[in-house]
Parts: C-alpha cells; structure tokens; sequence
C-alpha cells in the first residue's frame, strides 16, 4: 500500500494519476493487488513519486487470518471454495495447503506473496503493521491519509483477533483430523515466510 499525493480514484474503480494542487490531501493508490497498475504509474511518469512515497503494508498472524477467512467468507457462504459452500474449517485448511499461493484468493493468499515482503524482488516498505499490536498513532494517521475508516477497521480488528487459547482449539481440536498439529503445520509451510517476517508463533499472541 501507499499514499501518494493527489491521486485520486476514478468513478469506474481504476485508481490514475494526477497532480494535486499544494498542500491538497493525500489520496489512496494501490501496488499491492493488481501490479499492473504500478506500470501504468510509470508510463505516466510518476515514478519517482512512487519512490518518493510512504509505503506501509499491514501483516497478521497467518494462524488467526486463514480462521478469520474462514469464519468471515466460507462458513457464511459469501465465497465458495473449489465449488462449495458448505466446507468445513479442516477441509478448508486441507484446500489452503493445495493451493499455489498465486491463485489464492486475496483474503487468505499469502502477504508475501500479495505485497512482495520477500524474496529477492522484494518491495521496500517504510513500515510493515502487526494487526497484533493496535492502531498505533503513526498508523492511524498513515490509514486516515489515505481515507479509511479508521475507527471501523478497529472495531473489526477487534471482533475477529482471538486469543492464543481460542486459536489452539481452532487448530488442535479442529473436527476431523488426523492428528492434533496437522492444520496447525499445513499453515506453517504454506505461510512459512509470512511467519517468518512477523516472528510469529502458534503459541504466542504476537
């Protein structure tokens, strides 16, 4: 993610470039998505000005996310996976460590993979956000100059951060398992770098 001055979002979604008058309000453009939209930056010649940016992205405990997706897409229905819409959180997890991170679908496809964290074409990023540690000040400030709802996104953020006791049982005595790590190890190597860039671990809060 990041903010850069004066570009704004067109009414048919697709974010272009465009000079702000001085001292105007930052506006939000995405890299993270659809990269093709980076290119589309430097043809138009602002590639310094991506350069010149504060760029920030937001990573997670991958443990929490993939059973936030869980809850939040499948298990409500509002998205099918491998076309159903009746899985169950095993299942689920068993369809996560399948898939080739590059076909994911965005919420639970990996950071690394969506922000380019790492890797040896990795994205400079000024700041990466553990969702773990709050809204600090300097984070709020970053997300209200690009115009999001900040207090919204807390009270989200909030509802859906489990504690470490919740996300065991979510994992080890999850219905249908072979034995009690097995989703717990299939999110550790399909996140393996998320993890590793967060310093998270399954038995810790953050």
């Amino acid at each position: 993610l990041a903010s850069i001055k004066g570009w704004p979002q067109e009414g048919n979604g697709q974010r272009r470039c465009y000079p702000a008058p001085e001292g105007g309000k930052a506006k939000p453009c995405w890299f993270g998505r659809e990269l093709r939209s980076a290119a589309e930056m430097v043809k138009r010649g602002h590639a310094q000005e991506m350069c010149d940016a504060f760029t920030f992205t937001f990573i997670r405990n991958p443990w929490d996310r993939v059973r936030s997706a869980y809850e939040g897409k499948i298990a409500t229905g509002r998205i099918s996976v491998d076309g159903r819409t009746n899985m169950s959180f095993t299942e689920f997890v068993r369809f996560i460590g399948t898939q080739d991170p590059a076909e994911m679908n965005y919420h639970w496809r990996p950071v690394s993979q969506t922000c380019l964290t790492t890797g040896p074409n990795a994205s400079h990023y000024n700041k990466i956000y553990k969702l773990e540690q709050g809204l600090n000040g300097q984070l709020k400030w970053a997300m209200r100059m690009i115009g999001w709802d900040v207090e919204k996104i807390e009270a989200a953020n909030q509802r859906t951060m489990p504690s470490v006791q919740e996300r065991i049982q979510n994992f080890t005595e999850a219905e249908g398992i072979h034995r009690p790590h097995e989703l717990v190890d299939i999110v550790s190597r399909v996140y393996a770098d998320d993890i590793a860039l967060g310093n998270y671990k399954f038995r810790l809060y953050a």
